[in-house]
């Protein structure tokens, strides 16, 4: 039986790392947005390439008419602005015409209706819209992100390096109002933010679809939107496989904000568990060990067992530090301070993350775009909407044919499923995740 002694000591340790890990997280962040205070910007290259903007809409995203509308006022030479939606009697219809009419000089057009293509409908969406593209630099943006005129100028001036083959671009959480709201904006300014630094310094591979910079002609040599029309996480494997190709990735300083507003206590956890999932396929090994990160669950953890004051001065280290992160990033991203009743959710979220955590390692069900699928081999979709019940009368009648040929009738059997939509042939991802490589 191991000795207390040896507890303590192992528990201590765990902390040591879950410190470490902050607070590398902490200077990678705090050195990636160093041009932010102006000491070099100037010196970056003034490279302005025409750019077309892919925004894939659907429904009203909170305050979506502001967030498109800092689109149209962008200080930028030329670029073209394509809105996407699917369904003809979409909300998000009226308010881009809106914006069209006030903004008339400005390139902009409305597409509506998708041709079938895959499985991801924001896939769907951005290989419609690719088809009206007039530049050769293309921009993916989502429509809950909000930017500053410079936005443009200030993420295409990297792909004046040789070599660089796509830029993203951190984001801030901002204007929470509501619980789901909170947690979700202090997680993406703290942990989300710092660990996406951090492996950006470390040459990882880590890319977030909200702004995804890239030349068309890169896009195309990794196979087009057809390459990942399957896939959940579309735009980490797009960066993938853009430094697969020999190509580099930069992270932009100039930091978007992602508005969250009214989000509830189920949307945040439904989000983060679809994020789980994916970081669950595309990189296990940082997967596993990402509770150890975890501030308030290693210090409760090292609380409730130890038997001794350091164990509980821990935890309140422990979770002070995971207020304080969140609080320095939160300034540092979005150039306000969170209320201090707000950084009390720091370590309520942090203890919520971790049974989603447990659920993405046996469960690969999620609930996307009123969707549900199964999420297999790097975020590869399955449609998951037949019962339980059914698949295992499905599995019987497949033996059952093997067994006595394929024009036995059936003593039992459920007919499949259509698939929702039919799939236009293309280029398909690698079988394994060797071929891919991995990243955060």
């Amino acid at each position: 039986m191991p000795s207390p002694l040896n507890g303590n000591l192992i528990l201590g340790l765990v902390a040591i790392v879950a410190v470490l890990s902050t607070l590398l997280s902490l200077a990678a962040l705090a050195w990636l947005i160093r041009p932010r205070r102006g000491r070099r910007v100037a010196a970056r290259p003034a490279f302005t390439p025409p750019v077309t903007i892919l925004k894939p809409l659907k429904g009203l995203d909170e305050e979506l008419e502001d967030n498109l509308r800092s689109f149209f006022l962008l200080d930028y030479p030329e670029y073209q602005l394509l809105f996407g939606v699917a369904d003809q009697d979409d909300p998000a219809i009226a308010v881009v015409r809106r914006l069209m009419a006030e903004y008339p000089r400005r390139d902009a057009q409305l597409v509506v209706g998708c041709p079938p293509f895959g499985l991801n409908p924001k896939v769907e969406n951005l290989a419609s819209l690719d088809r009206y593209r007039k530049h050769g630099v293309l921009l993916i943006s989502d429509s809950n992100v909000r930017v500053r005129p410079g936005y443009l100028r200030e993420t295409a001036c990297y792909l004046a390096e040789p070599g660089v083959g796509l830029v993203t671009n951190l984001f801030a959480g901002v204007g929470e109002a509501r619980s789901g709201a909170i947690m979700e904006n202090l997680q993406l300014n703290g942990f989300i933010a710092g660990n996406m630094a951090l492996a950006s310094l470390m040459r990882i591979t880590c890319v977030v679809g909200k702004s995804m910079m890239m030349p068309a002609e890169v896009l195309e040599a990794i196979g087009g939107f057809a390459r990942v029309r399957n896939l959940l996480a579309e735009d980490q494997v797009i960066g993938v496989l853009v430094r697969k190709s020999g190509y580099s990735i930069r992270i932009s300083h100039h930091v978007i904000d992602n508005v969250n507003v009214r989000r509830g206590f189920n949307w945040f956890l439904n989000r983060h568990s679809r994020w789980y999932k994916i970081r669950r396929q595309m990189a296990t090994a940082t997967f596993v060990a990402e509770p150890l990160a975890n501030l308030a669950v290693v210090g409760l953890v090292w609380a409730f067992s130890g038997d001794s004051g350091v164990a509980w001065g821990g935890l309140a280290g422990l979770v002070g530090l995971g207020m304080a992160r969140d609080a320095i990033q939160t300034r540092w991203l979005s150039g306000r301070f969170p209320r201090l009743r707000h950084l009390l959710f720091s370590p309520l979220k942090d203890v919520l993350l971790l049974p989603l955590w447990f659920d993405a390692t046996v469960n690969a069900r999620v609930q996307w775009r009123g969707h549900r699928f199964r999420v297999g081999r790097l975020t590869r979709l399955r449609e998951s909407r037949t019962s339980r019940e059914v698949r295992r009368r499905l599995r019987r009648a497949r033996r059952f044919r093997a067994q006595h040929g394929p024009s036995a009738p059936l003593p039992d059997a459920a007919p499949a499923r259509e698939p929702r939509r039919p799939l236009r042939p293309g280029p398909e991802l690698p079988g394994t995740p060797q071929d891919l490589g991995e990243g955060p």
